[in-house]
């Protein structure tokens, strides 16, 4: 690994580990996490040479654009532990809304993507890691933002974007961090504060595809119904033809 580490200070209780190469931000953060990091590091780096995202897929890490991971040990449960995800998700788009407001429609699509007009501009990776005395975990959220590049739609499953093709030529990786990071900072103490209730309702307010017919993934079934919701897990609630109310706890989104 090949990487040049610049702390720095932050938000209070937070702090800034910048690298010029990373394999991985969230590999990065399962390390400090084993290694005696402390509650709030924030790992940030310029290019990742393995980047991943969900199910291990590859997250293509072209320098220019935004690879960060936070790594937090609040005192939840860890059946709770989903809902971080929906809670970063919505700093990212609270931050980037009022860059991309007059060039198109952000949104939310379960369980982690950041959508702009439909296309996939950002995503979130959640992954969680043992306290070394076994008695808690610690929470590491992965955020990939294309800033200024994004794959060819023939590498990806989905349609994707990123800010300068939208039409957002002053901006930057390190600038769009320094939008996040507040945000992310105050929807977490709202979320440690208040609860999921509050995060859940902002994020559907934001969500792609509610009410509307769609088709999920989810393992090796596929299911084709209304989606209705997300419940107080995040789980995605979807009613099929029949009346039955599926509860998903992952899967694709397919439209």
């Amino acid at each position: 690994m090949t990487a040049k580490k610049k702390p720095a200070s932050l938000i209070e209780s937070y702090h800034l580990l910048a690298y010029d190469v990373l394999d991985s931000t969230n590999e990065e953060a399962r390390r400090l996490a084993r290694g005696g990091a402390s509650h709030g590091a924030v790992i940030w780096a310029k290019r990742q040479t393995q980047g991943r995202g969900r199910m291990g897929r590859e997250w293509v890490s072209q320098e220019g654009n935004l690879f960060v991971s936070l790594l937090l040990q609040p005192k939840v449960e860890l059946i709770d532990a989903a809902q971080f995800s929906f809670v970063t998700a919505l700093a990212v788009a609270e931050a980037l809304q009022p860059v991309v407001s007059e060039v198109g429609t952000l949104s939310l699509k379960w369980p982690n993507d950041i959508l702009l007009d439909g296309r996939k501009l950002g995503g979130i990776l959640l992954e969680t890691e043992p306290t070394e005395d076994k008695k808690g975990f610690w929470l590491i959220a992965g955020i990939g933002i294309n800033v200024e590049s994004c794959p060819l739609e023939a590498e990806v499953m989905y349609p994707a974007t990123c800010l300068k093709q939208a039409g957002i030529e002053i901006i930057s990786a390190k600038i769009v961090l320094s939008r996040l990071l507040p945000h992310f900072v105050e929807c977490y103490d709202r979320w440690m504060a208040k609860g999921f209730e509050p995060i859940r309702k902002d994020w559907l307010a934001l969500a792609h595809g509610m009410g509307a017919q769609t088709s999920v993934r989810s393992g090796n079934e596929e299911y084709t119904g209304t989606v209705t919701g997300i419940d107080a897990q995040g789980r995605l609630q979807m009613e099929l033809a029949d009346g039955t109310l599926m509860h998903l706890t992952s899967g694709d989104v397919l439209a």
